[in-house]
């Protein structure tokens, strides 16, 4: 499986948990997720402010799609590597691999986030300003 060379600005290192195992000695898919998870989170903190409300976020995953590339065992040193590549009017296009420190990808995930208002439970415009800060931490990078 070939995945394309991707520049990444936000990397987000994982600490796998002896009960992240399965009896394959694999760290299981469903902890895959979890990590990716993590990462973005980060990324959204690291991009906005440290003390995001998440009760309130404006946004909400409508799509993910992972590829499981290697298997990942307890003794791996990993990094979550995320990336938003493309912004439309209400939604944001992700993609985030999952690496071990020798550059090795583990897996890597494709997925949709929605501009959503919690109160209506509706989809709303992705603001002008996640636009501008996020335009800014990728260096320019998004597709707009």
């Amino acid at each position: 499986m070939e995945h394309q060379e991707i520049q990444f600005f936000f990397e987000t290192p994982i600490q796998i948990r002896f009960n992240d195992i399965d009896s394959l000695g694999h760290v299981n898919n469903t902890i895959i997720q979890e990590y990716f998870d993590l990462g973005r989170m980060h990324y959204f903190k690291s991009v906005f402010t440290p003390n995001i409300d998440w009760t309130i976020f404006p946004a909400i995953i409508a799509s993910i799609k992972t590829d499981f590339v290697s298997p990942v065992f307890i003794n791996n040193k990993l990094l979550v590597k995320t990336k938003i590549t493309k912004i439309g009017n209400k939604s944001m296009n992700l993609i985030q691999q999952i690496t071990d420190t020798d550059g090795v990808i583990k897996a890597v995930s494709h997925s949709v986030m929605v501009g959503f208002d919690h109160t209506t439970q509706s989809s709303i415009e992705i603001t002008k300003e996640w636009r501008e800060k996020i335009n800014t931490a990728e260096k320019g990078s998004t597709e707009i």
